[in-house]
């Protein structure tokens, strides 16, 4: 059983280092936190606050960090890894022939 937040609405600190952990994978995918705050829908100061620990979070942040990286809200609090994306498909074209009718 989990230990209670310490306000309500709070989040326990084994949450904020699974949020963390998403939060590092949304920035290894898109490359900058600009991006994650955009793709998350707060300020980038926040973003980076949470991540230091300097700020503890609550569940609005929880939740937008979980529809970002396409998790129900418990799947994300609880650790669960962000589904995979499909590997990108390369369409290659057939190779040429040099010469004559093939």
């Amino acid at each position: 059983m989990m230990a209670a937040p310490l306000y309500p609405g709070g989040l326990v600190e084994i949450q904020r280092a699974n949020l963390r952990a998403l939060l590092r994978h949304l920035h290894r995918e898109l490359g900058s936190w600009i991006l994650v705050a955009h793709k998350v829908g707060f300020h980038r100061s926040v973003v980076l606050a949470f991540c230091d620990g300097s700020e503890p979070g609550n569940m609005a942040l929880a939740r937008s960090i979980a529809r970002a990286v396409g998790l129900s809200l418990d799947d994300a609090l609880a650790g669960k890894a962000p589904p995979r994306k499909a590997p990108a498909l390369v369409l290659v074209s057939s190779p040429r022939r040099k010469g004559g009718a093939s």
